[in-house]
């Protein structure tokens, strides 16, 4: 199937209304009922603003906004920070009252002194924000929904409306046919960068397929060093900031760090504080022997200027399953070769228009940009083999997802019992680590069932009393889980840099050492959807405590290689547990302190 470029600008202007519209709606809504029922708008009193954080406190009687959610925060009138004077009044109207105002992130969560109350820490402070709050301790601001990116979309429609350029054909003109692929298999034993140096001097465009743990941005760093030191111009853009900084983490790009060849657009004050040799790029502007990092949201802009020839010599895609297929034409316009580097069989793009009407338009391979690249069989596709995160186990149920190719190959071995814990929970952690499956009674239809939260919490609780440090992430398929699942935990254990608890569709890419699925017993065709599956059960190095209704197994829409991890854990790896409601005394094993 052909989509012509009419039809795909189209498609492009209808997910822009789409988001424009669901963006409109929250502006339209009544600001308490975001504030009360739908736990989208916050308020919160300004304690203090330390190295560049902006730390707040937040009413118990409310939600608190999610760790990693970005928001719009900003200051009104003394006479609307009380909500009670809101009256009918919008969150439009309030911002339109606003007297100061910046985008901020959150980054923790902690218990306040008085237990009716909680403080989160806050990043991304703009500079005449927190000019505005200078000497204002006590002041009130809110917190609320932040604008879409809109310019990422509008310059896609740009570049799909070149049709001058004949470097877009092969993207966004291809006849697009669903079939079954398989990708070759790299030879762990051989350097990959030598071998994807070799294949691009074959090809102008190639995929990499990195199933979890596989060392994408390992592999990336290192292609971008040795282009780089071959004297070539590099991008390399990624949906996602964090992305593009864990590419410069990475210790392959030391000496070009240090030599100041590693650029990026928009350095926050956060980036620079963590890269100090990091420099700022004012432009998409290519230099030989030089790296520059950028946004598809940047990247986009760039394409749009294009005239004919590419302006850099390798543009290097991560996160390339969360590209638009637009933005892939949009890379090919930026460089002279490409390399896309992700995982088909993780998370595709988010958009906010209605699946079935995407369905119904034939318009899907328009948003899943990778797959749709990849079934169509012209670009080489290749497979990174070996997972150095998971565990042997942990592989062998992963790679259901990957025609059984994973192979663990971890750099050292990990403790994966504890004996200091309790026998009734020690025995939930299988000696050669990987998935374990907790089965338990729920509530139908409950997104936060409060006895799915109170074993998640007891949980937590036994992991944070073994004797060494573990990184523990909590993930849920919905943000009203996660929410509940946060308040829980954090109410409970305070903020902890080693504990997450959030939605699997914002840790893409994490890595962690044990992870706690919970999925709660309603719409399993989204908790249990394959790609979604997959990444919330490839993040652990060590450990996943997957924890259900008992009856998970029974649900006729189920994807069948889910079916088949779920089914073969059931059998060799998997316990009933009593509901914390119908306990007669005590908690699971014992030894944590229940929610009140």
């Amino acid at each position: 199937m052909v989509h012509s470029r009419k039809q795909h600008w189209q498609f492009l202007e209808e997910e822009l209304r789409a988001q424009t519209e669901a963006f409109k709606q929250k502006l339209d809504s009544a600001a308490t009922s975001l504030l009360r029922d739908r736990e989208e708008l916050f308020v919160a009193q300004y304690l203090a603003l330390r190295d560049g954080m902006l730390i707040l406190k937040f009413s118990n009687s409310r939600g608190l906004p999610r760790r990693g959610e970005f928001l719009y925060g900003f200051t009104v009138p003394v006479d609307l920070r009380d909500h009670r004077a809101w009256g009918d009044r919008t969150y439009g109207d309030l911002i339109k009252t606003k007297l100061n105002y910046s985008e901020l992130v959150c980054i923790w969560q902690a218990p306040a002194d008085d237990k009716a109350f909680s403080i989160a820490g806050f990043r991304g402070v703009e500079l005449a924000f927190a000019q505005h709050l200078e000497g204002s301790e006590g002041a009130i601001l809110l917190l609320g929904p932040n604008k879409p990116p809109f310019e990422y979309l509008v310059n896609l429609q740009t570049v799909v409306q070149n049709e001058s350029n004949e470097r877009l054909v092969p993207v966004l003109d291809a006849d697009i046919r669903e079939v079954d692929w398989t990708p070759a298999l790299i030879d762990a034993k051989k350097s990959i960068p030598d071998f994807i140096l070799a294949q691009l001097a074959l090809e102008d465009t190639l995929i990499i397929q990195g199933p979890p743990g596989t060392g994408k941005t390992h592999v990336i760093a290192e292609l971008c060093k040795r282009l780089c030191e071959e004297g070539k111009s590099v991008l390399v853009t990624a949906l996602t900031n964090r992305a593009l900084i864990e590419v410069a983490e990475k210790p392959a790009l030391a000496e070009l760090m240090k030599a100041h060849r590693v650029f990026k657009t928009k350095v926050s004050i956060d980036e620079h504080r963590l890269l100090k040799d990091l420099q700022q790029a004012v432009d998409l502007a290519p230099q030989p022997g030089k790296l520059l990092l950028s946004t598809f949201h940047v990247a986009s802009g760039g394409a749009t200027q294009v005239a004919s020839e590419p302006p850099f010599d390798h543009v290097i895609v991560d996160e390339a399953s969360q590209a638009l297929l637009a933005m892939l034409g949009a890379a090919k316009l930026l460089g002279r070769k490409n390399v896309w580097i992700g995982d088909v069989r993780q998370l595709p793009p988010v958009i906010s228009m209605n699946e079935d009407v995407v369905e119904k338009r034939g318009t899907g391979a328009l948003v899943d940009g990778l797959r749709t690249l990849s079934s169509g069989g012209s670009t080489p596709i290749f497979q990174l083999t070996e997972t150095h995160r998971l565990t042997e186990r942990a592989a062998r149920y992963t790679g259901v997802f990957y025609h059984d190719s994973l192979k663990a190959r971890a750099s050292k071995p990990l403790r994966t019992t504890y004996p200091e814990l309790l026998p009734e929970v020690a025995k939930f952690f299988h000696p050669d680590g990987g998935p374990t499956l907790l089965y338990t009674k729920l509530s139908v239809g409950d997104r936060k069932p409060n006895d799915l939260v109170l074993l998640t919490v007891e949980l937590v609780g036994h992991l944070l009393g073994i004797d060494e440090p573990l990184h523990i992430s909590v993930l849920a398929p919905f943000v009203a889980t996660a929410k509940a699942l946060q308040r829980g935990v954090f109410q409970t254990f305070g903020y902890r840099k080693n504990v997450l608890v959030e939605t699997v569709s914002r840790v893409q890419g994490l890595t962690t050492d044990v992870t706690i699925y919970v999925v709660p017993n309603t719409q399993y065709s989204w908790s249990l959807e394959q790609r979604l599956f997959n990444v919330a059960t490839s993040r652990a190095r060590r450990h996943t405590i997957i924890i259900t209704d008992t009856d998970v197994l029974k649900g006729p829409q189920m994807d069948e290689q889910v079916r088949r991890y779920l089914t073969q854990l059931k059998s060799e790896f998997s316990f009933e547990v009593e509901r914390p409601s119908d306990r007669a005394a005590g908690l699971l094993g014992g030894g944590v302190q229940q929610l009140e």
